[in-house]
């Protein structure tokens, strides 16, 4: 006997199906008709995996059964269902795209509705600092001027570092600018950057970044752990940029 054809996981999943339902499917091809404990056997599956399986192989009609007196025997479909199974699927997709569409211009309408509203996200660990520090660099990437305003804190600086340690090169590798406005002692510049002293005593333990829209804060919790916080609102953004542009002037580089 032949081996059974491979199909990849995107394909099966286009037709709606598991690695298992297929198993199953050709198991069923192979005996022609079988009670569930010889197929769940010959599939190398448990019953109840085997049963679910056999009843998702009968929902999109590539399985069949027949009752008998004592047992119920199942029964693989022509393989040429498959294709109709697919077809199926790509009919339905197109009635979804076609309802979305009619969808979509409701839902932004809705959407204005919120615009007025900022939007605050917060975010845990090192993963979620990275995810701040990725949205600065892709906002100013794709900005006219290219740059963000940071109040660099010493006392979280080399922990921000550590949540993405290519996070300057990056920066430079986009051609984003930045001012920094600097809270204690360190911090140097590496390129396309400028930095200002506030203080060399460190007594605010976090960073601000005012970029695009938004206001990011970093900072550690009672654990010393890093959170962030980052607040999309166009009015807020642009006051903060307002002082800051206000200290920047008055500080020495």
């Amino acid at each position: 006997m032949s081996k059974p054809p491979t199909l990849s996981d995107r394909t099966l999943a286009a037709v709606g199906l598991r690695k298992k339902d297929y198993q199953v499917y050709v198991t069923l091809l192979k005996l022609g008709t079988a009670p569930l404990r010889t197929v769940a056997l010959e599939a190398g599956l448990n019953r109840g995996t085997c049963y679910d399986t056999l009843k998702r192989l009968i929902d999109v009609g590539l399985a069949s059964y027949v009752d008998a007196k004592t047992h119920r025997f199942f029964v693989a479909e022509d393989p040429r269902k498959l294709t109709g199974v697919a077809t199926r699927r790509e009919v339905a997709a197109q009635e979804a795209r076609l309802e979305l569409q009619e969808a979509v211009p409701g839902l932004q309408e809705l959407m204005g509705w919120s615009m007025h509203r900022p939007s605050v996200r917060y975010y845990e660990g090192e993963v979620g600092v990275r995810d701040i520090l990725e949205d600065v660099l892709h906002a100013c990437a794709h900005a006219p001027d290219k740059t963000y305003r940071v109040y660099s804190s010493a006392g979280v600086r080399d922990l921000i570092l550590h949540a993405w340690p290519a996070f300057t090169k990056t920066r430079i590798r986009n051609h984003v600018r930045v001012r920094a406005i600097a809270i204690g002692e360190g911090g140097r510049t590496s390129g396309l950057d400028e930095r200002r002293w506030l203080s060399r005593d460190d007594r605010s333990p976090a960073y601000i970044f005012i970029y695009e829209g938004k206001t990011a804060f970093i900072s550690l919790d009672a654990k010393q752990e890093l959170f962030g916080v980052v607040i999309e609102d166009t009015a807020i953004a642009a006051t903060q940029t307002l002082i800051f542009e206000a200290l920047w002037k008055g500080l020495k580089e």
